[in-house]
């Protein structure tokens, strides 16, 4: 008799998936929800996924200003947390002095540059015209000097001594001039350019330590500018790890940012039904936790290489495994309605 009943209930359970098209439903805590009709289009089941960024420090640090509050529409580029700076305030100011003594040296390492090369200009270029006049002037004076006393030594007017020492007046002015219409000799040259070479070098080994300088100013800016934390993303603030006051290390997550804008469910489905399936092709989408409304959606990836085998042969008639590939449907959540880690029905529309 109890078989009888069961077979009964067994056959009375078929008819009414018949008549009702195959369909099936699900219990929620909200009652019974009505899954799709499976002999309109292929039906599976998903999580819902959405891009979420986890915000943290690049510096280790206290938390000064905690931003925002859970469940939060925010921009990206809008500040989120503020990292406390006081240590490295102190090494910008360490920075800055070592820039300003690295630029007075570089300064003066280019006036010296300057100055050797003035010196071996002149040297490579002799005397210019005007000094090259006063030479000739004072050669032209001391000759006509030299006339004078000699008709004065020969009538007995002028010493001997007069006359060397003006003797000698007169070889220096015409050195005087020789050296101002030839130049400095090779020597002099070569002097004047191991200065130029000498202070060239010094000049770039300043320069050196400049750049050294500002590069460590440049870091240390870079670090404050971290102590600013921003959205990289706009989204929802779905959870916040830190409070006002806390320490937090490099990489810990102090908040995280949902794009609800962006939410996708990802499904499995058999190699025997892929056929079924196109991108671009358009699908129905139901949740439990909002069983009257039914959400849209598209294919937008069928992955080309399959996942592991979702259904295995339990007879012994040689039967093969039956692969599943992911096929992955970005769901239209404008209203921002749907949330990460709710199950999806989703059913690809024929």
């Amino acid at each position: 008799m109890k078989k009888y009943k069961i077979y009964t209930a067994i056959i009375m359970c078929s008819l009414m998936l018949v008549m009702t098209g195959c369909s099936a439903s699900l219990t929620t805590e909200n009652g019974s929800m009505k899954v799709f009709n499976e002999e309109e289009g292929l039906v599976a089941q998903g999580v819902i996924e959405a891009k979420e960024v986890s915000i943290n420090s690049k510096i280790p640090g206290r938390v000064k200003k905690l931003l925002i509050e859970e469940g939060m529409d925010i921009k990206a580029d809008s500040p989120l947390v503020e990292i406390s700076s006081d240590e490295l305030m102190a090494k910008k100011e360490q920075a800055l002095a070592l820039v300003k003594a690295a630029e007075a040296a570089h300064e003066a390492a280019k006036g010296q540059t300057v100055a050797a090369k003035s010196l071996l200009t002149k040297a490579q270029n002799g005397a210019r015209d005007q000094e090259i006049a006063q030479a000739q002037a004072a050669y032209d004076l001391m000759s006509s000097t030299y006339s004078r006393v000699e008709k004065l030594y020969e009538k007995g007017a002028v010493s001997q001594q007069k006359k060397e020492e003006v003797a000698t007046q007169l070889e220096i002015a015409k050195q005087t001039l020789s050296m101002a219409k030839e130049g400095a000799r090779s020597e002099d040259i070569s002097s004047a350019e191991a200065l130029v070479t000498q202070a060239l070098s010094m000049e770039q080994a300043a320069q050196g330590k400049l750049e050294q300088a500002n590069g460590g100013l440049q870091e240390v800016e870079a670090y404050l500018n971290d102590t600013n934390i921003k959205a990289p993303i706009n989204g929802v603030v779905t959870e916040i790890n830190a409070d006002e006051g806390e320490l937090v290390s490099t990489g810990m997550s102090i908040a995280t940012v949902t794009d609800l804008q962006n939410t996708w469910v990802e499904v499995k489905v058999k190699e025997t039904d892929l056929q079924k399936i196109s991108l671009g092709q358009e699908v129905n989408i139901k949740i439990p936790s909002y069983s009257n409304d039914v959400f849209k959606g598209s294919v937008v990836r069928i992955n080309q290489k399959p996942d592991f085998a979702t259904k295995r042969a339990t007879n012994d008639n040689g039967s093969f495994d039956i692969i599943s590939f992911g096929v992955k449907i970005k769901i239209d959540n404008n209203e921002k309605t749907l949330r990460p880690g709710m199950t999806a029905f989703v059913q690809f529309i024929k």
